[in-house]
């Protein structure tokens, strides 16, 4: 088992679309709607949206029939580089006080489970994550702060459910590593909405089975 290999790999693909997507258009002054956007296929309603042009908390409110967002944008610009999702991504966890670009996501590898081994039967160790997350709804009182943790866990599920499903009718994430079985949000997910004016966050628990007699290594690689 090559623990760094699949920890390594849950932090790439935690930021890959929806959970980070990153495109161009063109915005203009007072004016929701983006135009001659580059690429929609990693969209996902409900996520912020940054970048030169767009107002500071804006988030994607619709892809169609056109791509719009929450608030009017600020500037005229065209072409500006812009970023749905999170903006800082680290495996080491920063205090939520620290001045870093909202949303955040942090994994943290906090641990292992190794079951009683029987013969007869795989064996599977389970390593244990949490992905710690955090935005700053909490502080905006207009806002209700629990919509956008929910937003993010939905992108969290939508980034490790894969397209299809395996035989009898469930969904399996393997990382694309042989010797993973699964990884997936199991366990209890602890949010505080920020109902008090302070940043908003969840933690978000992630487990991954590993089949430890098998080299970690990825598949076709």
């Amino acid at each position: 088992m090559n623990r760094e290999l699949i920890v390594s790999t849950l932090f790439g693909r935690l930021q890959q679309p929806p959970m980070v997507f990153e495109f161009t258009a063109d915005t203009t002054t007072g004016d929701m709607t983006l135009a001659n956007v580059s690429d929609t296929s990693g969209m996902l309603v409900g996520l912020p949206v940054s970048g030169d042009g767009v107002a500071d908390g804006a988030i994607l409110a619709a892809v169609e029939p056109s791509v719009t967002l929450s608030l009017p944008c600020t500037a005229d610009r065209t072409a500006s580089p812009l970023t749905q999702g999170f903006q800082t991504a680290s495996r080491r966890l920063a205090h939520a006080t620290q001045e870093v670009d909202m949303p955040a996501m942090y994994l943290v590898d906090v641990g292992e489970d190794h079951p009683p081994r029987e013969s007869t039967r795989p064996y599977f160790a389970l390593i244990y994550c949490e992905l710690w997350v955090f935005s700053k709804a909490g502080e905006d009182p207009e806002s209700v702060p629990a919509t956008p943790l929910n937003n993010f866990l939905d992108a969290i599920e939508k980034a490790l459910n894969p397209t299809g499903s395996q035989p009898g009718g469930g969904v399996r994430q393997p990382l694309g590593l042989q010797g993973v079985q699964y990884c997936r949000i199991e366990g209890e997910v602890q949010k505080d909405p920020g109902h008090d004016g302070r940043l908003a966050m969840a933690i978000v628990p992630l487990r991954i089975a590993v089949a430890s007699n098998l080299e970690t290594k990825v598949i076709g690689g």
